[in-house]
């Protein structure tokens, strides 16, 4: 079974589709942030989280739980977020959480047990909350104004003919200015033997 959780106006063949507003006639009328969804465990084998994460407020962890709970072992969990530093994400008065790479690895219990190892404690959620989802892949989408630019430096890195220089200035650029980056965009994986 594949789930698109917070399917709004977009349904998707072959998913069941979730949303809490009746007006999208979704599958399952369901909302997230609050309510178990109404499948069995380890029942699901992937979940389409488009533009749903940065609407959930304090039900946040509640929800990766909720989600780990129905996912197979291997189950993916398919995530596009507005990224933290672009302007659609503040434009929306409906987003809640900044949702980044990062911050999202915290569910990982592999990660949450390194950073023990190296630091001597953790902000694991994994570990804290039982539950394991691994980074398998993560992108940005980036801003049309950026296209050009990013290419040519990825094409660089990839070609491993970047400058020290270039990089610096690359990286700088991804940490520092706003609007470069639209959308995150994470695979993860459901670990559960």
């Amino acid at each position: 079974m594949k789930i698109n959780l917070g399917s709004g106006y977009k349904r998707i063949d072959g998913f069941i589709n979730i949303d809490d507003d009746p007006l999208v006639e979704p599958d399952f009328l369901c909302n997230v942030e609050k309510d178990k969804l109404p499948f069995e465990s380890n029942s699901v084998e992937e979940i389409r989280a488009h533009h749903i994460f940065e609407h959930i407020g304090a039900g946040f962890i509640p929800l990766m739980q909720e989600l780990y709970r129905v996912a197979k072992h291997g189950a993916i969990l398919d995530i596009v977020v507005p990224h933290h530093f672009h302007d659609n994400f503040y434009s929306d008065p409906t987003h809640c959480r900044p949702i980044t790479v990062g911050g999202m690895y915290m569910f990982c219990q592999k990660t949450n047990k390194e950073h023990i190892a190296a630091y001597g404690s953790s902000s694991g959620m994994g570990l804290k909350y039982n539950i394991n989802w691994e980074m398998v892949w993560f992108d940005f989408e980036y801003d049309e104004f950026y296209i050009e630019m990013v290419g040519r430096m990825k094409k660089k890195m990839e070609d491993r003919t970047i400058t020290h220089d270039e990089d610096f200035m690359f990286r700088r650029l991804m940490r520092e200015a706003n609007n470069v980056a639209v959308h995150t965009m994470m695979k993860m994986k459901a670990i559960k033997e």
